[in-house]
């Protein structure tokens, strides 16, 4: 049979399927795309009968070369085991299937800069049409020379690359106002008393870090408030290490700003672990929304960052690039409180400190 001398030689082709079915490869083709209107109705049975048989499956990447459509976008996202990332892969993967249809091919790059490399490389060596980079909470500086021009060849190639922050590239950026960001979260505690204020936050080398903390320095020098920063990794175990050198070092704390939704968890846990109880004993802050802090008890109040309608903007930008529809217009880059449980209000009494920053590693 020739269906099992085509599966023996190899990947079965159209060809394959034009000569099992007694047709033309040109109808085959039709058939198979779907573009058969003009095609006999037995031939179009003849044509998916034959490819059944052969087990043939259209090579979508093939096809787009020739069409010059690519259909594949890369996301390269921060890691996948914090629920801040895997809501923006939602919202990217539904968006590219349901509006564009696009396949968006998510790489989890561990916060690990030289992943990060490895995912653009290779998603360029399989001919994506666009790239969405939406790590973040990582040293960003060591590597951003190889990043830029690793993104300029991809630019050069046809590939349409975003960020959902700022990374000192040339590529279009979707993201919140980040100084906004940290003037909103410390507003929100400086708003309820409290005067003494930690705040922990991620690695140095990264520019959003540095961005709300301008914005938070803004709005607490302003204020006359006590605070001290420490820089701690994004993740439950690390902000557990770091609120307890806080507290120890600065036991007259009342107020905490987590950098992120998972330091948020770690803090919570520290503090009740202490005998602390939020929002009784100590105020919490995060930034960065999810639908998991809804089961927070108290309900987190949180800084809403919008980076899955960033991310669908990213994407509306990259598909009507590649001529597959219109861009739709992009969010506010005002960031949203999302006001919870886990604030209460504080009396101003005295405090120390007038201003001051204290770094603590």
């Amino acid at each position: 049979m020739t269906g099992r001398k085509a599966r023996r030689s190899g990947s079965t082709t159209i060809v394959d399927v034009a000569r099992e079915a007694g047709v033309s490869v040109s109808t085959a083709a039709r058939v198979i795309r779907g573009s058969d209107a003009t095609v006999d109705a037995s031939l179009k049975d003849r044509v998916h009968a034959a490819a059944a048989s052969l087990s043939y499956v259209p090579n979508v990447m093939a096809r787009n070369l020739r069409a010059g459509a690519p259909t594949l976008v890369g996301l390269v996202v921060g890691d996948m085991l914090d629920p801040f990332y895997g809501e923006i892969a939602e919202a990217i993967t539904e968006q590219a299937e349901t509006m564009h249809s696009m396949l968006a091919v998510v790489c989890n790059m561990h916060r690990d800069p030289e992943l990060e490399l490895k995912y653009c490389r290779r998603l360029l060596e399989y001919r994506v049409g666009g790239l969405i980079l939406a790590g973040g909470g990582f040293h960003q500086w060591s590597h951003r020379d190889r990043l830029a021009e690793l993104t300029a060849q991809m630019v050069a190639s046809g590939v349409v690359v975003t960020t959902l922050t700022p990374r000192g590239i040339d590529v279009p950026a979707f993201h919140v106002d980040n100084e906004e960001v940290g003037r909103l979260a410390a507003e929100e505690l400086l708003s309820a008393g409290h005067r003494r204020i930690g705040i922990l936050i991620g690695t140095q080398q990264n520019d959003v870090t540095w961005q709300r903390i301008r914005g938070m320095e803004d709005a607490l020098v302003r204020a006359g408030a006590e605070y001290h920063i420490t820089h701690v990794e994004y993740t439950s175990p690390a902000a557990e290490a770091g609120v307890a050198s806080l507290f120890t070092a600065y036991p007259g704390i009342t107020g905490v700003i987590a950098g992120s939704y998972a330091m948020s968890m770690g803090i919570f846990r520290w503090l009740r672990a202490s005998g602390r109880s939020v929002p009784n004993d100590v105020s919490v802050v995060g930034i960065g929304n999810t639908r998991i802090a809804e089961w927070m008890s108290p309900k987190l109040t949180a800084i809403n960052l919008k980076l899955d309608q960033f991310g669908c903007a990213a994407l509306s930008y990259i598909a009507a690039k590649s001529g597959r529809s219109e861009p739709t217009a992009p969010p506010s880059t005002m960031p949203e409180i999302v006001h919870g449980e886990s604030v209460s209000r504080v009396s101003q009494g005295p405090h120390a400190g007038g201003g001051q920053t204290r770094l603590s590693e």
